[in-house]
């Protein structure tokens, strides 16, 4: 089996998405505007390499966790619909679904709340989704804490090795897809690392390492 990999902000979607959530939120009377203000920090902290990432998926979860899970789907689809959907682009989907005619096992892997993630991933519909995750109660209501460990730079090996241990899985060749440099523990990893849309960060190891470079904006 091929496996193939796609980060999904970014890079499948040409948007931060926990950012235009709060920002969904907002325009629904459903979060204060510094909430939005402290949402969009956090997109710059990890942009700039000095993200507090347990802080951000605690934030993220109590925002998910604010919401009733009735009214919180509802918003998650309408906020796919009127805020992403519109954002994808046609390169984007060609590449996800001439990997999966070819008969790879394709994979979309997020720091995103899983939540938040899957209507993106059931609209590409990709094989699986791994993600950021939440623990829950006993009725499945969010606690606020982060389940396992955040699915972002080394997390996400973290994410993917447990994945693969649970689904049986041992794949003969990886690809990866990454707009960021924050993803490198993958990268560094998989057979074929590809930069798309990368940052400049990425863009100059890429170089520097002969990886393909590619853009999903075209």
């Amino acid at each position: 089996m091929r496996l193939v990999l796609f980060d999904m902000d970014h890079t499948l979607v040409p948007c931060d998405s926990g950012t235009l959530w709060a920002e969904f939120l907002s325009e629904q009377n459903l979060l204060a505007p510094n909430k939005v203000q402290q949402r969009a920090a956090f997109l710059q902290d990890y942009q700039n390499g000095t993200l507090d990432v347990e802080a951000a998926y605690r934030f993220e979860l109590e925002l998910l966790k604010s919401l009733h899970a009735r009214e919180r789907n509802d918003l998650l689809q309408g906020f796919f619909t009127h805020k992403i959907r519109p954002l994808i682009t046609e390169s984007a989907q060609r590449y996800v679904e001439r990997h999966k005619q070819d008969g790879d096992y394709v994979v979309i892997i997020t720091a995103t709340i899983e939540d938040i993630a899957r209507p993106i991933a059931d609209f590409f519909g990709v094989d699986a989704l791994i993600a950021g995750r939440g623990k829950r109660d006993e009725v499945g209501e969010y606690t606020g804490e982060v389940e396992l460990e955040p699915c972002m730079g080394r997390g996400k090996l973290v994410h993917l090795e447990e994945w693969l241990s649970k689904n049986n899985y041992n794949p003969l060749h990886y690809v990866f897809y990454s707009d960021s440099h924050n993803d490198l523990p993958l990268l560094e990893q998989v057979d074929d690392p590809i930069a798309v849309d990368p940052d400049e960060k990425l863009r100059q190891i890429a170089l520097e390492n002969n990886w393909q470079i590619i853009s999903f904006l075209d």
